[in-house]
């Protein structure tokens, strides 16, 4: 987009407005960057076209000038990027009043002057205050960039500048750097979560669950790295490495004369996007020579609301093979019974969060029985995750659960620990 869409200054002209208002201040003077970044500007241009987009960036820009007539500055910094410097009259709650402004002023559809007559537009707003967070002009910008892209995970869409979100960005930069070489340096490894059947008592199966081999710093569990490996596609090949080593596990389990055991696989959203999915499942297990009827996919809630038509087709695909599928942390998300109805699935595994408050709250109970009867409803089995407890256990029997998984029977094991489990009272007997 070009620049010329607003009479904004540029960046560099911000910097040395804001380097001469630092040099001016009294001590006792503050005053606060707020950095605004139009989040779906780029799905705007692609979807709609160059033209849109410029019209967005210009009633955007015209909105933001409307609400600051009072500000130092307003500058557009980059493609989807303003910011703006107030002198700071009062607390950080009402610098935080001043951010709930600019994002309500775009609770509303734009309208511009093409064919598309009203958009909406997300935005975030990072906050840095002199001189707490920057006695300078580029610390205080940065810092105020650094803040928006906290804010975009928050509720409210707004984030003050902290030195823990600088360490924490700092760190995902670290460890997706890693990661780009973790599966050459076999950094990754499996653990096996047994699933308990209600009925006999034994091990029914087990979930595949990835895991990163500790650096010299500390443990990094997969709600770290997953979603990396999501947003770079290194998931594509992780997720190809995991379906592999699990059937070969599962393999070297029957050659020991163990009896055969469910493998349940957790199968990311991008990896179902992906139009060799289905494809590159049916030939790994084909090479394996594991009956697919062992094999359980599960796929989580948000899989449901991505590309619907797509993923239908793909699961459909699979389920011919043999493949069985689950719908994960069932609760967690939202799902409609339309969507339910759409996909050809086998099992719904409720969410831990329903399973941990059964013995604080009823309601807490009766969706977890709600979830059961929805299940059987669909002709599908439940398999409820994190019982902890023994009348958390009771509960989901009386229910009519059919499997449990939870630290009550086993924690994650290795392999190894998965083949003593087996030798003990909850395996299953060998041959």
């Amino acid at each position: 987009m070009s620049k010329k869409a607003t009479k904004f200054i540029n960046r560099n002209m911000l910097k040395k407005g804001l380097e001469q208002i630092l040099c001016n201040m009294e001590e006792t003077e503050k005053i606060a960057i707020l950095d605004v970044e139009i989040e779906n500007i780029w799905m705007i241009d692609n979807t709609f076209g160059h033209a849109v987009g410029e019209q967005v960036i210009i009633k955007s820009a015209e909105i933001l000038n409307d609400l600051f007539e009072d500000c130092l500055y307003i500058s557009r910094t980059g493609e989807r990027e303003f910011v703006i410097v107030l002198p700071q009259h009062g607390n950080n709650e009402q610098i935080k009043i001043q951010a709930r402004k600019v994002i309500d002023s775009f609770s509303d559809p734009l309208l511009i002057d093409t064919e598309i007559e009203a958009l909406f537009v997300t935005v975030s707003v990072g906050i840095a205050l002199y001189p707490e967070d920057g006695k300078d002009a580029d610390t205080l910008l940065e810092n105020a960039h650094l803040a928006v892209h906290k804010a975009k995970t928050a509720d409210n869409k707004i984030a003050f500048y902290t030195e823990q979100i600088k360490t924490r960005i700092a760190e995902t930069t670290l460890l997706t750097n890693r990661l780009f070489r973790s599966l050459q340096k076999e950094e990754f490894f499996l653990e096996f979560q047994p699933q308990i059947s209600c009925d006999t008592g034994k091990i029914a199966g087990v979930e595949v669950l990835l895991r990163l081999k500790p650096d010299d710093r500390r443990k990094v569990g997969p709600d770290k790295f997953v979603p990396i490996l999501e947003t770079t596609g290194l998931i594509h090949n992780v997720g190809k490495w995991v379906l592999e080593q699990s059937l070969r596990e599962r393999n070297r389990l029957a050659s020991k004369g163990f009896l055969p055991l469910r493998f349940s696989i957790n199968v990311s959203v991008v990896q179902l996007q992906r139009d060799d999915f289905a494809d590159d499942v049916v030939k790994i297990i084909k090479e394996s020579g594991v009956d697919p009827k062992y094999i359980e996919l599960e796929i989580t809630e948000g899989a449901l609301s991505e590309n619907l038509p797509d993923t239908i087709e793909k699961i459909s695909k699979l389920k011919k093979l043999g493949i069985s599928v689950a719908i994960d942390d069932f609760g967690k998300g939202y799902s409609s019974l339309h969507r339910l109805e759409s996909i050809p699935f086998d099992r719904i595994k409720i969410d831990k969060s329903i399973i941990d408050n059964i013995n604080l709250e009823r309601k807490n109970a009766t969706v977890a029985e709600i979830v059961v009867s929805l299940a059987k409803a669909f002709k599908a089995c439940t398999t409820a995750e994190g019982a902890e407890t023994r009348n958390q256990v009771d509960f989901l029997k009386n229910l009519g659960c059919d499997e449990i998984q939870g630290y009550y029977f086993s924690k994650p094991l290795s392999a190894e620990r998965l083949e003593e489990f087996l030798d003990s009272g909850l395996g299953q007997a060998q041959r």
